[in-house]
This record gives structure tokens, C-alpha cells and sequence, in this order.
């Protein structure tokens, strides 16, 4: 019965990340459309540019929220509430500190900024001020809410989480209609709109935890823990490391690529990054939800069962993204010309690199959480990303001794594959992995549904049929790669778990 219930939680979990991810995408792309009508190109551009700061930053708090969600699932399992009460205490202390010296940074980023070094009208200097200062605010409240946020899931919440982050998008779409009908300066308004959002994002999370979670308390000096806020400390800067090395195998890339061919060749692969991010929720969605389970476990001395759910996590991770980059993989020429119209040369190669990249880190993902369980994120970080990084020098030298860029962009997903498969044997060494039960588990069990479903798309392309009909067709193809995966790819417990669930369903219709 508690497999069943958390399994069950994980479906539901995942379900309501993937109705998020799709809800958002649309609002995000209608409110886009709204805001630059509204704005303008000019005004429009001066948000862009100040509120980049924002994405810039939103790393940090990623890597803030996972830290402190995996410290709070890890000591859940113990039930030792003394100490969570600790660790979140001293987590908010941890995200107060670093919110202050982040806005002492950026007030004196600030008088750079706007002393000549922005290229903005002088007319809308003030403006732009104002907008700078809702931006800093923004990010502070990112901060503080991140304690809270990662409390939630850690108590696998997401549905909570996901019903907030729809009515964020939701009222974004709110502010891009009223704006389009607002008399007075419209960027201030909007600065002023966008950071109320976050005001009420942060107590939508902070008031939710005061009343259902013993473990969140106002922050006390007499919890003050030095040893608990080193461990946080190093933990999310071996995180914030991490981060940057993928973020800056993916800017290094970009600048190599523009040193040998220019920005046009640039724009070719920005699609593909934009293309990668509109599909990867599929894979990440799932992460989210069995994340806290994977630290749980590890937290309640169960290695062994912790082990088990990196399996089905990175198993069910790549299925799920396969499901969706084959089929695109065969198509994209078509898929993109409808996107974007004309083409930038290399659109399509790069597109592939990068979907292909993203498939092939699915197959050892769950071990990224299971390290994270263990504690071992120093180590690991500067063993396996650091590989990430070779793919710069790689690459410059291929280009630079004339290998062609439709050869040597693939050293990206070849590094990627290394960076996977090195997690094996440092997951062997830190924690005490089967190697061999986890290729049976995972490797072996993905072959078959990948070989039919890339069978399958190719038999379509080779009847010639045009991108609808393709699409129609597909229907029944994935159907049966789900039957595959039903059949061939899950144990007999998952198995034994999806039949239960489908007959608690059934019962309740029939009821």
C-alpha cells in the first residue's frame, strides 16, 4: 500500500508538472505578444535588458531551492523535527545573508549602469531606474521565497507548487491586457506589476508553510547552527559550480561558433537552445517529483532503495524525452520552417546535436540526485561536470585544424555521453553502485522501445507522407511504444504498481 501511494504521488506529481510546463509555454508566449504591443520596441527593450539581471540570477536561486530541499527531505526521513526545524531556520538566516550582499552588489552595479555605460534615452533614464530598482527587489524576494518554496517540495507538494506557478502566469497575462488600455508611463507600471508577482508568490509559498508544516518557524538566533550553514554554504556552491559549467559549456560554445562563422550562424544555435528548453520538461517534470523520494530514502539508510529510484528516474526520464525528440528528430527541417520560415544554415544540425545531447544525459540523471543524497557534491562536481568544459577546447581545436562544423559540433553530444557514463563508476566508488545491475536495470531496458520507435518514425518518412498525416500516424506508433515499455522495459513490481492504480481508476468509475 505505500508503494502504491507513492507511486501514485509521483504520477500525479509529474501530471501536474507537465500540465504546468504546457500552461505556462502558452501563457508566456501570448503575454510576450501582449507586453511588446503594449510597450513597444524601445521600452520593451529597456525591460529586457535591466530585468535580464533576473535570468542571470535565477541559477542561484535554483540552486538555492534544490539545496535546501534536499537537506529538509533528507532529515524528513529520520523524523527528527528538532533538527528541520534547524536546517529551515538556518536556511532562511543562509538566504537573508546572501539577498544582502547581493543588494549591495547590484546598488553599486547601479551607479555604473546608468552613468553612461547603458545606451538608453536620456528621457528614459528615470524610467529605466525605477524599473532597475523593482528588478533588485525582485530578485531579493527570489531569494526568500526559495526556503519555503524547496519546503514544499520536499514534502512532494508539487501540485501546490504548480497551481502557484500557473496563477503567476496567469496574472502575467492579467498585466499584458490592462496595460494595453493604461493611461499613465507604462513601464513603470509594468516594473511595478512584475514585482508585485513576486510579493505574492512569496507568501502564497511562506503562508502555505506556516500552516501545514511544523518544521517552518520564524528564524531564531538560538537555532543558529555554524556547522549546519557550512555544509548548506558548500553545498550550493559546488551546485552554483555545476551550474557554470554547463551554462558556460553552452556560452562557450556560442562564442566559438560566432569567433569561425559569425552571428548568423549564432542565430542557428540559440533555435536550438530555445528548441531543447520547449522539451526538456518532459524529462524534468518527472525529476522534480521523484527527487525528494530519491533523498528520503537515502536519509532513512535505505541505499538500496535510493539506488532503485535513480534507475526509474533516469529509466523513465530518457523514455519519456525519447517519446518526443525521435519523432521530432525526423521531421525537424519541416517543424522548423513552419517555426521560423527561413531556415539559418546549420538550424538543423545544431537542433539535433542539442535534442541528442539532452536524451543521452537521461540515461544516468537519477545518479545527479542519488550523489546529492549521499553528500559527496564537492567531489562530483569537479570530477564529472567538469568534463562539460572539454567541449571548448575540443571543439576549437577540431575547427581550428579544419575538421567542418557538421563534424565537429558532435563532440558535444559525445562529451555529454563521457559526463554520463563517468557517473557510473564515481557513484560505484562514493556509494557502492552495481554497475552491471544498473546497465541491466536501465540500459538494457530502453533499447527496445528506442529501436522501435525510431524504426517506426523512419518507415514514415520513407512512405513520403507530409507532417499532418506523419503526426496522425504517430497515434498509434506511440501507443505501442507505451505497450513496449509496458511489456519489455518495466519490472514486474511497476508493472504490478500500473495494474493496481489502473484498477483503483476503473473501481472509482465504476463507483
Amino acid at each position: 500500500m505505500k508503494i502504491q501511494k507513492n507511486s501514485t504521488r509521483l504520477i500525479v506529481n509529474t501530471g501536474a508538472q507537465y500540465a504546468r510546463t504546457l500552461i505556462n509555454l502558452v501563457l508566456s508566449l501570448y503575454s510576450t505578444r501582449l507586453i511588446l504591443a503594449a510597450l513597444g520596441l524601445a521600452d520593451y527593450g529597456i525591460f529586457t535588458l535591466i530585468a535580464g539581471v533576473v535570468s542571470m540570477l535565477a541559477f542561484m536561486t535554483n540552486a538555492m531551492v534544490t539545496t535546501t530541499q534536499r537537506f529538509m527531505s533528507y532529515h524528513q526521513a529520520k523524523s527528527d523535527l528538532e533538527t528541520q526545524q534547524t536546517i529551515f531556520s538556518n536556511s532562511v538566516i543562509m538566504h537573508v545573508a546572501v539577498s544582502g550582499v547581493v543588494l549591495i552588489l547590484l546598488e553599486i552595479a547601479g551607479i555604473f549602469l546608468f552613468d553612461g555605460f547603458l545606451n538608453i534615452a536620456p528621457e528614459r533614464i528615470y524610467a529605466a531606474k525605477i524599473v532597475y530598482q523593482c528588478t533588485i527587489a525582485m530578485i531579493l524576494l527570489s531569494f526568500v521565497t526559495a526556503p519555503y518554496k524547496a519546503l514544499i517540495i520536499s514534502h512532494e507538494n508539487i501540485v501546490y507548487t504548480s497551481i502557484v506557478d500557473v496563477c503567476d502566469g496567469v496574472l502575467k497575462v492579467g498585466i499584458a491586457v490592462m496595460l494595453t488600455y493604461w493611461g499613465a508611463d507604462k513601464l513603470i507600471t509594468y516594473g511595478y506589476l512584475m514585482l508585485a508577482i513576486y510579493v505574492m508568490n512569496f507568501l502564497a509559498f511562506s503562508i502555505y508553510d506556516f500552516r501545514n508544516y511544523k518544521e517552518c518557524i520564524w528564524p531564531r538566533i538560538s537555532l543558529f547552527n555554524k556547522e549546519y550553514l557550512k555544509s548548506m554554504s558548500s553545498f550550493i556552491g559546488w551546485q552554483l559550480y555545476s551550474t557554470g559549467c554547463v551554462i558556460g559549456r553552452t556560452q562557450g560554445t556560442a562564442v566559438i561558433i560566432n569567433k569561425f562563422f559569425g552571428t548568423a550562424v549564432n542565430a542557428a544555435f540559440g533555435i536550438a537552445l530555445q528548441l531543447s528548453g520547449a522539451v526538456s520538461f518532459v524529462s524534468s517534470a518527472l525529476m522534480l517529483a521523484i527527487n525528494p523520494q530519491i533523498v528520503k530514502a537515502e536519509g532513512g539508510g535505505d541505499r538500496a532503495k535510493m539506488f532503485r529510484l535513480a534507475e526509474v528516474a533516469s529509466k523513465f526520464s530518457y523514455l519519456l524525452l525519447a517519446m518526443i525528440v525521435i519523432p521530432l528528430i525526423f521531421v525537424l527541417p519541416e517543424v522548423l520552417k513552419l517555426w521560423l520560415g527561413e531556415l539559418p544554415q546549420y538550424a538543423v544540425l545544431f537542433c539535433m546535436v542539442i535534442l541528442i545531447t539532452g536524451l543521452v544525459d537521461m540515461i544516468t540523471t537519477g545518479l545527479i540526485t542519488s550523489n546529492q543524497a549521499i553528500g559527496n557534491i564537492g567531489a562530483y562536481s569537479l570530477t564529472v561536470n567538469t568534463i562539460k568544459i572539454l567541449t571548448l577546447p575540443v571543439l576549437w581545436l577540431l575547427l581550428k585544424f579544419g575538421v567542418q562544423i557538421n563534424v565537429a559540433i558532435w563532440c558535444y553530444a559525445v562529451i555529454e555521453l563521457v559526463c554520463a557514463l563517468a557517473r557510473l563508476p564515481f557513484l560505484k566508488r562514493t556509494g557502492g553502485l552495481n554497475i552491471s545491475v544498473y546497465a541491466h536495470n536501465v540500459f538494457l531496458k530502453i533499447i527496445a522501445p528506442t529501436v522501435f520507435l525510431t524504426a517506426a518514425c523512419y518507415m514514415l518518412m520513407r512512405i513520403d507522407v507530409n507532417l499532418i498525416y506523419y503526426v496522425i500516424s504517430l497515434i498509434p506508433v506511440v501507443a505501442a511504444y507505451c505497450w513496449i515499455i509496458y511489456k519489455y522495459s518495466l519490472a514486474e513490481s511497476e508493472r504490478g504498481i500500473i495494474d493496481d492504480i489502473i484498477k483503483s481508476i476503473r473501481s472509482r468509475v465504476k463507483l
